[in-house]
């Protein structure tokens, strides 16, 4: 689970902000909406909510988590010399795409122990990269890399015990990506590595559709019958060999993995079945059924997932295809102490005000972006004034009213003259244009 993530000089957010997962107060305010560690000395939060207007930046910190995610996974994969495809400056500074991008974020492993990573680099090389274990409660040193260390100079700490610690490793290489995935590494850093590998981000948009998980009957039988409890309109969801399809050539070099989920959805169709007015049931095909219904079978297998393996979802725009009261039965699940027992997390942005309830979300799950000059802030709900938002109050209205910023300044006005201009612009060219048949 995420305790804290902090950022800086990254697409729109140029100044240093910080997004927290960590209950600082009000422990009694819907318990159930975060998950006691270390002996209940902290509170994690199960879940958050990020609002704001359009480009104002909230895609942006959805994607350097995923950026974290991409450093440690793959990094060890670039060749000497090619560029670290995160980096992504603030571009609209006068030297902010000479400068590194930071990244920090703090972490529970499954196991149960609390670790900070924090790194800065440039388009081709890792400056800064450290962490930092609370394994004691106070923060121990496990390895850390300056801008002249190399694989040979690395630091590390007493904390880190057992297996091999120093590897070889490019400048664009991250250690604990090179590390994390070697047999020969301690324990506890290939757990790192797996839990930065699990982490799952959904774009705004991305088609999420693969067959693949609905191939295991038991992932098809519990998504089958919570597709049916969401009030679709279908009775159950099987999976068909389609017929006469041959199979593909791919070519040899392409990982197993992707060729795995090509083969599965080239060999196999989706059916929704809808009870007719007869009783009897009539199949229908993914194309036939609405956004809505394929979307929530898309998403339905990665929600078990996480929560199966106590990850982290990172959910892009969770309201596109979703009517509000999907959203609020996702945000049930893993609010739900029984269902989400190992303190699994969904991250998500949203348009939906009417996840903006004081009765079901808690002050510091609810957090707003906005933008100036380019430049993106972030803001909890719980940072306002208890005497102006208390823990009971309206969040929507006051949101919808301006009280708490993040809203698009949009003047009607001059939407509207800018409007009308065009319309007359449009005409006068049409009066003028030469006419094609008399010419």
């Amino acid at each position: 689970m995420i305790v804290e993530l902090c950022l800086s000089n990254f697409r729109s957010f140029q100044e240093v902000q910080l997004l927290s997962m960590n209950v600082e107060s009000a422990r009694k305010r819907l318990p159930a909406n975060f998950t006691p560690i270390e002996q209940g000395r902290l509170g994690v939060l199960r879940s958050a909510a990020i609002l704001g207007p359009n480009a104002s930046g909230k895609s942006n910190l959805l994607t350097a988590i995923a950026a974290l995610r991409w450093i440690v996974r793959s990094s060890a994969d670039r060749k000497e010399g090619q560029r670290i495809l995160p980096y992504e400056p603030f571009r609209l500074s006068d030297d902010g795409t000479n400068k590194p991008v930071n990244l920090e974020l703090e972490f529970v492993v499954p196991s149960g122990i609390r670790y900070r990573y924090e790194v800065s680099f440039s388009s081709s090389r890792f400056l800064e990269e450290r962490l930092y274990s609370f394994a004691n409660r106070s923060r121990a040193t496990v390895f850390e890399r300056g801008p002249r260390d190399t694989w040979e100079s690395i630091k590390f700490g007493g904390t880190y015990k057992g297996g091999n610690r120093r590897f070889p490793f490019f400048a664009n290489v991250a250690y604990l990506s090179r590390a994390g995935n070697d047999a020969s590494s301690s324990p506890f850093i290939r757990e790192i590595y797996r839990y930065f590998e699990s982490l799952t981000h959904v774009p705004a948009g991305q088609n999420l559709f693969s067959l693949l998980p609905l191939t295991q009957p038991s992932t098809l039988a519990a998504v089958s019958e919570l597709i049916c409890l969401a009030d679709t309109g279908v009775t159950k969801v099987t999976m068909e060999e389609k017929e006469g399809v041959e199979d593909l050539k791919l070519p040899d070099n392409m990982p197993e993995e992707l060729k795995e989920v090509i083969l599965t959805e080239n060999r196999v169709a989706t059916k929704y079945w809808v009870r007719s007015q007869s009783g009897g049931l009539i199949s229908f095909d993914s194309d036939e059924m609405s956004d809505g219904t394929t979307r929530l079978l898309q998403i339905l297998p990665i929600v078990l997932q996480v929560l199966e393996a106590s990850s982290v979802l990172l959910l892009d725009e969770i309201d596109a295809h979703f009517h509000t009261d999907i959203v609020d039965l996702i945000l049930k699940l893993f609010q739900d102490p029984e269902i989400n027992a190992k303190g699994a997390q969904l991250i998500f942005t949203t348009h939906d005000t009417n996840v903006l309830n004081s009765s079901f979300l808690r002050r510091d799950q609810i957090w707003f972006v906005s933008k100036t000059d380019g430049s993106s802030t972030l803001k909890s709900l719980d940072e306002y004034d208890r005497k102006y938002v208390r823990h009971d109050s309206p969040f929507e209205s006051f949101y919808r009213d301006g009280r708490l910023g993040a809203l698009p300044q949009v003047s009607y006005s001059s939407v509207k003259s800018a409007v009308l201009n065009a319309l007359a612009n449009r005409a006068t060219a049409d009066v003028e244009a030469p006419d094609a048949q008399s010419a």
